[in-house]
């Protein structure tokens, strides 16, 4: 474990001296925390009915009964607290595209790899150094809206509806999990290309199931509950795992080298 710790501190010591990295890391938690408070906020200051335009079957029963006001926030609240699972998903890539594709362009690739260190060391001082940030920063964000939407709230049930049950186990439990999915897919793609912003891309697509509960959610089809968040958290149990497995095998060192000499 001294050489995970090694490669942890080495990683976090190069991230703070690269301030546009910073910048990418901290400005979309930011953005997906501040944001929604304000519009939140901004809703209970605007006159007329709120709720025009929201899907009229309403499917989720924390919504059943509420005023106008309350059931706009409410709903504006709820696609907004979807928004942080992009989190988990964008910080890790962004960190994990200059752990491993940024040390190509800064020409230290090939002697960490001929370092006598064994992959699986490597892999994960590297994974810890993208997964830790990734899931203090998310969790950080997620207490901040939480009490922002405890001063916010126009009333009990509609901070009742926003921070549901649901959205408490898919922030505890699948905030991890979909971090560990994404720096896989960092992994894999980075050990086949040598620019970190062709990589930030192409890992992108991880993203796609997260705007797909956005809209479910939105169209009313998708209602966050518990027993949906506690199986969604065994699904990314298992695909954490195989895209862990994917990864590691993935990851040739010798394959590395060669390519990009």
């Amino acid at each position: 474990m001294h050489k995970v710790l090694v490669i942890l501190q080495k990683e976090w010591l190069e991230i703070k001296q690269q301030r546009g990295l910073l910048l990418s890391v901290l400005l979309p938690p930011l953005l997906l925390t501040l944001l929604p408070l304000g519009v939140a906020y901004g809703l209970t200051q605007t006159p007329g009915n709120l709720n025009n335009g929201f899907p009229p079957t309403i499917t989720d029963p924390a919504l059943v009964g509420l005023s106008d006001i309350e059931l706009g926030q409410a709903i504006i609240g709820q696609q907004f607290s979807i928004l942080f699972l992009l989190l988990p998903l964008i910080i890790p890539s962004v960190i994990a595209a200059y752990s491993i594709v940024g040390e190509k362009t800064n020409k230290t690739l090939e002697p960490l790899l001929a370092t006598p260190m064994r992959t699986w060391e490597l892999l994960l001082g590297k994974s810890l150094a993208a997964l830790i940030p990734a899931v203090a920063i998310t969790w950080l964000c997620g207490a901040i809206f939480i009490a922002g939407i405890g001063q916010v709230a126009v009333s009990s049930r509609v901070f009742a509806a926003i921070i549901s049950s649901g959205w408490l186990v898919i922030l505890v439990l699948c905030t991890p999990l979909l971090a560990l999915i994404a720096i896989a897919a960092m992994v894999v793609v980075s050990s086949r290309v040598s620019d970190p912003r062709t990589a930030q891309q192409l890992t992108g697509v991880v993203i796609i199931p997260v705007m797909l509960v956005f809209f479910g959610q939105l169209t009313g089809v998708l209602v966050l509950n518990p027993a949906l968040a506690l199986g969604a958290s065994g699904v990314l149990v298992l695909l954490a795992a195989l895209a862990i497995w994917i990864a590691t095998r993935m990851f040739q060192r010798e394959a590395i080298l060669t390519r990009w000499r």
